[in-house]
């Protein structure tokens, strides 16, 4: 955690500026502030949000974190100072190498799609998104899933505060990618939702017969009936399908179809 660790937050620079568009609003301080950040404080402890649970919250205006709770340490393995000196470079610096740029793409869409909405659809916009931290001691891939929703906002509905809950995951997410979406009622009261496209690649290695077998299961075959198609005896086909779950990761049939959906 020595120098090293300081000049990757320094470069970090860059993500700041990919935020500037909202930072340049010219929000100003605003009534209630410290009341509303001490109910944040309020609601982490009555959460008691322990090791699977982080709470913060960015400020929009310079990108610091206004508020976070301490056992962030735990899932960084950075001490609590460096998020309060470096804010959003100390967050980010965080990510995996590849969650990170798509969290960028993914923060500049989002962006730009928030400064479109109406005053009232804004009030109603939310998001979440999956990723990965590495922990800066143990280099362990930590999957969290963080949602967030804006906290205070101006009269323009543009984001001072956001709130964000973030929750650790016990195990990787299916597939495990980085993943986002986010949501918003529309002014004709439709409920819109946006989410990430994943590429089907479930079936990357799997054997020419395997993928015979897995078009056949998902068609809710037996493996009975999967062994006369094939002229395979029931045992070859009975282990073929116990390989095939293993290569995909998934216990059963119906975990397959959902996947293949």
């Amino acid at each position: 955690m020595g120098e090293d660790i300081i000049e990757q937050l320094k470069k970090q620079d860059k993500y700041r500026k990919l935020f500037c568009s909202w930072t340049d609003k010219g929000s100003t301080l605003i009534e209630r502030e410290e009341a509303l950040l001490e109910e944040l404080e309020n609601l982490n402890k009555q959460i008691n949000s322990g090791e699977n649970l982080l709470i913060g919250s960015f400020d929009y205006r310079d990108w610091s974190l206004a508020f976070f709770t301490d056992n962030i340490f735990d899932v960084s393995g950075l001490p609590i100072e460096y998020f309060k000196k470096y804010g959003l470079e100390a967050t980010m610096s965080m990510f995996h190498e590849e969650d990170r740029e798509e969290m960028s793409v993914f923060h500049k869409h989002l962006i730009e799609v928030y400064d479109q909405l109406t005053l009232e659809e804004k009030k109603t916009f939310g998001c979440t998104y999956t990723y990965r931290w590495i922990h800066r001691i143990t280099n362990e891939h930590i999957w969290q899933m963080s949602t967030l929703i804006p906290y205070i906002t101006d009269k323009e509905g543009n984001i001072i505060f956001d709130l964000q809950i973030v929750v650790r995951l016990h195990n990787p997410p299916n597939p495990a990618e980085y993943h986002w979406e986010y949501h918003y009622t529309a002014s004709n009261g439709a409920m819109i939702k946006v989410e990430k496209q994943f590429e089907k690649k479930v079936l990357k290695g799997l054997s020419k017969r395997e993928m015979q077998v897995v078009e056949l299961m998902v068609q809710g075959k037996t493996s009975v009936v999967i062994s006369e198609e094939l002229g395979l005896s029931p045992n070859t086909v009975i282990t073929h399908r116990k390989n095939i779950l293993r290569k995909l990761n998934v216990k059963n049939a119906v975990e397959l179809m959902n996947l293949m959906k």
